[in-house]
């Protein structure tokens, strides 16, 4: 039996009908047209799209997506709950990861965890890209679930692959850092002699603090009376990223990466003595007036200097790594480096015991008398 239609267009025939979807301001009905092979085809895509419409699936005359929904998700509401590093994040995962998946186009209820699932399996060669990707998504999904756009958060039910570790690279990741050692740092020191950075060198070597912090420290943030640096603030070269997806890099003053960054170190007397030595030109101890130094111009000059002293596979932040490396040799305990170093767990401490083995073996030779 053939199909009832009721119009024409270039020679096939089609079943027509027309349905309010809506009303305006005025209260006038919004009329629709919906087209079908027959009178049941058009029916159920008019049901389908009033369904949607009244579920919050649709944006404008397109169902929501994942490539739809996100960037609205991204700048309109978490732009304003993180700092702008881990906004940049993201971003940058949501463009790298989640805006080329096969998922991401398809009408954001019909995702189920399954198609999530089998994109994650071929990532699975980079387990962290994965659990990036997985913490955006269902950060978002569980906006999409709260806010009626999905029944279900499809992350809710994911496997993550595990990552297979090999001894070595346990081994690696214990001793995944470098320091100075005291010849190393003598020469640092001696090429930096008179250099407009040679304060910065000598008080990360004697604080312990990030580049970043120490860049943002102010006066105001120094208490010379108890003798003690309040880590309050921390400079950072950062995007501002539009809508469109331009970058703007330019540096910000925002507060440390952690709530454990926040913390007091105590002057040591040569600090002290640095610091009061030093002219008050500007707002911040390191940045003379009222600017901050360019950080990718400094970083330039570190290296530059690390060439010129001889010194190989080191960075600025090994600095930090010296300091805390130095304080464990000289018999300082874990929790007061955890403490000055801003930590936020003695997980992270305790690296800097892997790069001590000499006195592992010194403490195993102590107890040696047990099997005489």
């Amino acid at each position: 039996m053939a199909k009832k239609t009721n119009f024409e267009v270039n020679g096939k025939s089609y079943y027509k009908i027309t349905r309010t979807v809506g009303h305006k301001p005025d209260g006038t009905a919004i009329k629709k047209v919906f087209y079908g092979t027959g009178v049941k085809e058009a029916n159920e895509k008019a049901d389908k799209y009033i369904s949607d419409l009244k579920m919050g699936l649709l944006d404008g005359k397109h169902l929501i997506t994942v490539n739809s929904l996100f960037p609205k998700w991204l700048f309109g509401i978490k732009r304003n709950e993180v700092k702008a590093s881990t906004f940049e994040s993201y971003y940058s995962t949501y463009k790298r990861f989640i805006e080329p998946a096969d998922f991401s186009d398809i009408p954001i209820n019909e995702i189920k965890a399954l198609k999530i699932q089998y994109y994650y399996n071929d990532l699975s060669t980079t387990p962290n890209n994965v659990k990036k990707t997985n913490k955006v998504l269902n950060m978002f999904f569980g906006y999409a679930e709260k806010e009626g756009y999905i029944i279900k958060n499809p992350c809710k039910n994911i496997s993550l692959p595990k990552e297979k570790k090999a001894i070595n690279t346990i081994l690696e990741k214990k001793q995944s850092f470098q320091y100075y050692n005291e010849d190393e740092i003598n020469k640092l020191k001696e090429v930096f002699k008179g250099n407009k950075f040679e304060n910065v060198v000598l008080f990360a070597l004697g604080t312990g603090m990030r580049r970043g912090e120490i860049f943002g420290l102010q006066w105001s943030d120094l208490d010379f009376d108890k003798k003690e640096i309040h880590v309050i603030h921390n400079l950072s070269y950062l995007a501002d990223i539009s809508t469109d997806g331009k970058k703007e890099y330019h540096i910000k003053l925002n507060s440390p990466k952690t709530e454990n960054s926040v913390r007091i170190i105590p002057m040591s007397t040569n600090i002290y003595n640095l610091l009061s030595s030093m002219e008050k030109s500007s707002d911040f101890v390191f940045a003379p007036n009222n600017g901050h130094f360019d950080l990718k111009y400094f970083q330039k000059v570190y290296q530059g200097k690390l060439k010129e002293a001889g010194i190989k596979n080191k960075t600025f932040h090994d600095l930090r790594h010296t300091f805390a490396t130095m304080l464990i040799t000289h018999g300082a305990n874990l929790i007061t480096v955890k403490e000055l170093l801003g930590h936020s767990s003695i997980k992270t401490t305790e690296i800097y015991l892997e790069a001590l083995p000499k006195t592992k073996t010194d403490v195993v030779e102590k107890i040696d008398y047990l099997l005489n």
